[in-house]
């Protein structure tokens, strides 16, 4: 009975099959634009930051200044009030840009304060955020600084060697959703400006939507804590995932991956791990001491928030693809501790939901989810969860994946 109902649905949705070739879905288009956000230290100034400035109108473009407080003089802030008015964020890079890792809380706040009161007096608001300078930090700043910590990806756009190409060449190798662009609006650095007319139209073309900081997390659905260097805010990427193998340890800052699994596993797996730290994430090791030369690398966490860290496969087998090796040279794979103290507590191995017909979302794939889908193919109803009827992950919901759901519930 259920074959011949099924096979009256299929005639029917066929000979509409002319009229209705597809409704597009995808779930990566789903998603929000991508984000970027590009910041610029040492300014202001009356000259190379007004050059950033025209670029950044240009193309519709918003970016995050942080100042240096002895930089804003009566001339420059000119420059920080357009800045502003253009809707750029005004953050903190402090008064003196010296190292405050050996300042007292006293001393470092005075620094901060002197850029806000200055920043304030320009534009009626206080800084946002803070970079440190020369990246240089300690316990005794996160506790004495109120603000959040940002640095960035290093598009090293200070070293006068470095050309227009080759910068924008590391601004473009670095964009994804949510990275953070560490770049230098100082006096003269004319090369910077050149990288920009080179890397703003491409990634333009790209997809790419340019945010302040504060946009940037507010998009992202984060909430910026302390105690954490920020170079980039991602979403959190594992909604929907299952559940795979618990991870445990005897050691507070290392656990054992189950590099069998991962390879069963392909492309479709995440780790998650809760930790705690002053400021650091953790990484996992792709280690090999037999290898010649022995392999010891940090993949960095897809996303970390200050207490939860997760990695994605592709960032993984990326790095064993451009160290040239596999799971089985490697004498393991770690959640490991790296560049500080960081504590670890339970972790587990996630895997990849696929597109499972379930599209009422009840947890069961049934007739009911093939009724439905007919109906939203004569757009005559709204499916609960889309993605899942994708079942042919082309991108489109149409017959074609009517026909394989019905493959898949007679074969169940």
């Amino acid at each position: 009975m259920i074959r011949k109902f099924l096979k009256k649905i299929t005639c029917v949705l066929a000979g509409a099959a002319l009229a209705v070739t597809g409704i597009p879905f995808c779930a990566h288009a789903q998603e929000s634009s991508k984000l970027i956000a590009l910041t610029f230290d040492d300014g202001p100034n009356t000259t190379t930051t007004n050059q950033v400035l025209d670029l950044l109108e240009e193309y519709h473009a918003k970016a995050s200044f942080f100042l240096i407080g002895d930089n804003i003089t009566e001339e420059s802030a000119v420059s920080v009030k357009r800045a502003y008015d253009m809707g750029m964020e005004i953050d903190n890079h402090s008064k003196t840009h010296s190292n405050m890792s050996k300042m007292t809380p006293e001393e470092i706040q005075a620094e901060i304060a002197f850029v806000d009161e200055k920043v304030q007096a320009i534009t009626g608001e206080t800084t946002k955020f803070f970079r440190p300078p020369f990246i240089d930090t300690s316990d005794t700043m996160y506790d004495a600084i109120d603000l959040p910590f940002i640095c960035g990806i290093d598009c090293q756009d200070y070293m006068p060697n470095v050309t227009a190409e080759e910068r924008a060449e590391y601004i473009l190798n670095g964009a994804k959703d949510g990275v953070i662009v560490l770049l230098h609006d100082a006096a003269g650095n004319d090369n910077t400006v050149d990288a920009l007319k080179i890397a703003l139209p491409e990634l333009v073309s790209q997809g790419y939507e340019f945010v302040t900081l504060t946009e940037l997390f507010a998009h992202q659905g984060e909430t910026p804590v302390r105690h954490m260097l920020y170079s980039n805010v991602a979403k959190y990427p594992c909604t929907g995932y299952t559940v795979r193998k618990e991870l445990t340890s005897d050691s507070s800052d290392k656990i054992p991956l189950d590099t069998a699994l991962l390879e069963s596993l392909g492309e479709n797996w995440a780790v998650e791990v809760q930790y705690s730290s002053a400021a650091y994430a953790p990484v996992i090791a792709l280690q090999s001491w037999t290898s010649s030369p022995p392999i010891w690398q940090a993949v960095q966490p897809f996303y970390a928030n200050g207490s939860k860290a997760v990695f994605l496969a592709a960032d993984v087998l990326a790095a064993m693809k451009e160290l040239d090796t596999s799971y089985s040279a490697l004498d393991g794979l770690t959640i490991s501790a790296y560049g500080g103290t960081v504590t670890l507590s339970e972790g587990k191995i996630l895997s990849k939901p696929e597109a499972s017909g379930d599209v009422t979302g009840d947890g069961v794939f049934s007739l009911e989810d093939i009724i439905l889908f007919q109906k939203y193919l004569k757009k005559q109803a709204v499916l609960p969860v889309p993605e899942a009827a994708d079942v042919t992950e082309d991108g489109i919901l149409n017959i074609f994946d009517f026909l394989r759901m019905k493959q898949k519930f007679l074969q169940k």
